[in-house]
């Protein structure tokens, strides 16, 4: 129902999502991204994504908290945080020179009345070759779920009511007409994260 530019307000305000640690060090670092969205006319919600390409050096390690260090060429860095399951973490070393992945997807809809509440987010996969460099992947997915609770045709806008009783006033897509029966209907906001990095050949 709500526009997908809501959806980075999300994403940026959710402590659950995320591929960077809750470190101190969390600047931007340089990169090359790419942004995607695929919507269906007349259909609220879509899917949104962002790629971001990163070159950087790994400039420290915490083992005992599963984090890397990047560091761009001109002096920003930023924690990442890796899952337990990454055991290719231990192949890592300071000063290797690396790619970095990072991928947002968000996607939103409108839950049909007759859907099982179950629903679950779609696994991120990914596999390393046995001989190949570290190539890890992270990946976090969450969903939020909220309720109309209130819509405007006038203004095109729809309230939403999330589970800690807060209310939030969204634009709806012009070519998605607003109906009473979308009122006590739950929106389901699934983010997706995933990080992946790969040391560049010498």
């Amino acid at each position: 129902m709500p526009t997908l530019n809501y959806l980075s307000l999300l994403i940026l305000s959710s402590v659950l999502l995320t591929a960077c640690s809750k470190q101190v060090q969390n600047e931007a670092l340089s990169n090359d991204s790419r942004a995607t969205q695929i919507t269906q006319e007349g259909v609220p919600g879509g899917v949104a994504t962002q790629v971001e390409e990163i070159n950087a050096v790994v400039s420290a390690i915490n083992y005992a908290t599963s984090s890397v260090t990047l560091e761009d060429a001109q002096g920003h860095q930023r924690d990442f945080k890796a899952s337990s399951e990454m055991i290719d973490l231990q192949r890592l070393k300071v000063g290797d020179k690396v790619n970095a992945t990072v991928v947002l997807e968000q996607m939103i809809y409108l839950r049909d009345t007759a859907t099982a509440s179950t629903d679950s987010a779609a696994d991120i996969l990914a596999t390393t070759p046995a001989n190949a460099k570290p190539g890890m992947l992270v990946a976090e997915s969450v969903e939020i779920i909220a309720v109309v609770k209130a819509i405007d045709t006038t203004q095109q806008t729809a309230t939403l009511e999330f589970g800690d009783g807060t209310r939030k006033t969204v634009k709806v897509r012009p070519d998605v007409q607003l109906k009473t029966e979308h009122l006590n209907r739950q929106v389901m906001i699934r983010l997706s994260s995933a990080l992946a990095i790969r040391v560049q050949p010498e």
